[in-house]
């Protein structure tokens, strides 16, 4: 893997120096040479011009909604078995989509809000909570109460926010005293091995998304990020992936088998966390639970910790 500079400087500590280990469409994934690091080497202009973030507002069809749904639930059916409401029970899911998740947790008592950027999943998130509380905007944007939520959800968003660290410090600001804030995002140390090792040796057509998934954490990487962020792990918890089975075993017998395997991975995946105390994090995805850093002082003190967002050509 050759060295080279960069389009842009890492997202965790900002060097230009890394190597190239994943080539797709154009677009290339990058490993920091300093912080081992895993990003997509696009400009900040070239990540807004592709906007592949963006999600296509058309995009609300029965396969769609099975896959963001019924595949989701298990995970997030556990997810809040594990945590019911507490505190003042406000929860805010950032990056909410068609709102299944905030459905499932107001079923269980949490008073709900939440944030998408796109209008027909804003719609239709409404719609399925039966009121109005999930905003059409980022939620650096959003008319939210710093300080205000006993726990903020982002499942599935961080992967796609070009400059993380800030947006993690943005978070934290919502929490409320006690607050905790939870994230699910593809785990490289999972994804790099698998998905090179069925590209080069199946020939499977697999993509990990230059220009969608603009940074992939490892635990260690995940850790860098919130303590720059003030933030700390609290809990690291193996959920079961999402119950699709990839196009290749599409059949019946085979869709069956595949999510079988990978939910009995998750289970190996989730001890090793519990007994390695996050050190050792191998699921396909990263559950991490975390709560404010005490070092900082008071919220409004985390972008201190933070290098200042960039707006990079």
């Amino acid at each position: 893997m050759r060295q080279i500079a960069t389009a842009r400087r890492c997202p965790w500590c900002e060097d230009r120096r890394a190597r190239l280990i994943w080539v797709e469409a154009g677009y290339g994934y990058v490993r920091c040479s300093s912080c081992g690091g895993v990003f997509s080497n696009l400009s900040a202009c070239e990540y807004a011009r592709t906007r592949h973030n963006a999600w296509n507002d058309d995009l609300t069809s029965g396969a769609t909604a099975a896959f963001y749904g019924a595949a989701r639930g298990p995970a997030q059916d556990e997810f809040l078995e594990r945590n019911p409401p507490v505190g003042n029970g406000r929860l805010l899911d950032v990056g909410c989509g068609l709102g299944f998740f905030l459905d499932r947790a107001r079923r269980r008592g949490w008073e709900v809000q939440g944030v998408d950027t796109s209008p027909a999943w804003v719609e239709h998130a409404n719609s399925l909570i039966g009121a109005r509380l999930v905003q059409c905007t980022s939620v650096e944007r959003a008319s939210l109460a710093a300080g205000s939520f006993a726990l903020v959800t982002v499942w599935d968003v961080i992967e796609h926010i070009f400059d993380p660290v800030p947006f993690l410090a943005h978070l934290r600001t919502l929490l409320a005293p006690g607050g905790r804030l939870f994230i699910r995002t593809p785990n490289i140390a999972y994804c790099y091995p698998v998905y090179a090792g069925r590209r080069w040796l199946l020939g499977h057509d697999v993509e990990l998304g230059p220009t969608n998934h603009v940074v992939y954490f490892t635990a260690a990487t995940m850790r860098d990020a919130l303590g720059r962020a003030g933030l700390r792990a609290s809990d690291w918890w193996v959920h079961v992936p999402p119950q699709v089975a990839p196009h290749q075993w599409a059949d019946s017998r085979g869709e069956v088998g595949v999510i079988a395997a990978k939910d009995a991975y998750a289970r190996v995946a989730r001890a090793l966390a519990r007994v390695s105390g996050g050190r050792l994090v191998l699921g396909s995805d990263l559950d991490v639970m975390c709560v404010a850093d005490r070092i900082a002082a008071h919220p409004d003190d985390g972008p201190a910790r933070v290098r200042r967002s960039r707006s990079e050509a």
